[in-house]
């Protein structure tokens, strides 16, 4: 054996323990009040599972329509805005229009009630 084997065994060499240890040890322990343990149980909403999966079911419903008809609301507003952009650029031409077409009568001899 080397050197560490041979102070590794005597360091790890049984040693007695002192006299009377084990009946102190024994005394300690009756004059302790002993620990209840505490029962865990779960909740009664997490224990029965199927209980409240309908209801998890509904709620997932009910947030999916919602946002659909946040989805389907904020669509039928940018159609709106779209047609009123097109609608005042169809404004704007013709207003235009006439007014070129006004002109042109009015330089031919034409005069048109205001």
């Amino acid at each position: 054996m080397d050197e560490f084997e041979e102070l590794l065994t005597r360091e790890l060499q049984r040693v007695d323990a002192p006299e009377g240890f084990a009946l102190r040890v024994l005394d300690l322990a009756a004059k302790q009040t002993p620990v209840r343990a505490r029962v865990l149980t779960m909740p009664v909403w997490l224990a029965r599972p199927h209980a409240w999966a309908g209801g998890a079911v509904a709620a997932a419903l009910v947030l999916g329509c919602f946002a659909a008809e946040r989805i389907h609301v904020r669509q039928q507003q940018e159609k709106a805005e779209m047609a009123q952009q097109q609608f005042d650029t169809a404004m704007r031409v013709t207003d235009r229009a006439l007014g070129q077409t006004r002109a042109h009568l009015e330089r031919a001899g034409f005069k048109l009630g205001d």
